[in-house]
């Protein structure tokens, strides 16, 4: 089963179901380095350690403080003064113990090492300039790069996977103008990616001002 133990399969029963044995079987080898330590963090890494992801590195210089018991659920009045990366991968690991989390409080920026990982995530922009994590992570070759925040209800994400992205995609090609006669067909796709340097300083079409706040929406400005 793609080195997936009984025991795995069991747990994990629904999702490959879902997905299948190969993708689980990725997911279970794959790698993510978390930099910034908040409450998407803590969202994001407590579904990824439910699926089954095989490591995590949580790396976050700050310390526990009184503000982070209102919004990260997994601190306790007890965890005041420790260092939160660490706090949370011990935390984590109380919800499946199949996976590897490690925290790592003296990376940086400036850490060569970030070829170990599959995915990087900068969480807040606080702990290292998320423009220098991204051009790491393209030096680095095959690592991609995630940054992301939360703002109350409102947030962003921009991904970089790289120059060569693979993906596939659903088709449904209908026969003989029935819906009931519809097939579904994967297509592999590739996409090309532009780093985090480049797309801060991306200006959008030529279009008038409704059209363009239709099209994105003011926090695109904003984070920009």
């Amino acid at each position: 089963m793609g080195g997936i133990s009984k025991e795995e399969v069991a747990l994990y029963d629904r999702q490959i179901r879902l997905w299948g044995m190969e993708a689980q079987s990725r997911l279970r080898t794959a790698s993510l380095c978390f930099i910034g330590v908040k409450a998407l963090t803590l969202e994001a890494c407590k579904n990824l350690v439910l699926a089954g992801v095989g490591h995590i590195t949580l790396c976050d210089g700050g310390s526990v403080k009184e503000e982070d018991l209102e919004v990260q659920y997994y601190f306790q009045p007890e965890d005041l003064g420790q260092a939160k990366d660490k706090v949370l991968a011990e935390r984590l690991k109380m919800l499946n113990p199949l996976v590897d989390i490690q925290a790592n409080s003296k990376l940086s920026d400036k850490d060569a090492n970030l070829d170990k990982f599959d995915v990087v995530v900068a969480v807040g922009g606080r702990q290292c300039s998320p423009v220098q994590l991204n051009g790491l992570c393209r030096t680095a070759k095959a690592t991609r790069f995630v940054a992301a925040d939360s703002f109350g209800a409102f947030g962003y994400i921009f991904a970089d996977c790289l120059d060569e992205h693979e993906y596939m995609e659903e088709v449904k090609s209908v026969g003989g103008g029935e819906a009931s006669n519809s097939e579904s067909k994967h297509q592999k796709l590739a996409a090309a990616y532009k780093p985090l340097s480049q797309s801060i300083l991306a200006k959008p079409e030529a279009i008038n001002t409704q059209r363009l706040l239709r099209k994105y929406p003011p926090l695109v400005f904003i984070c920009q």
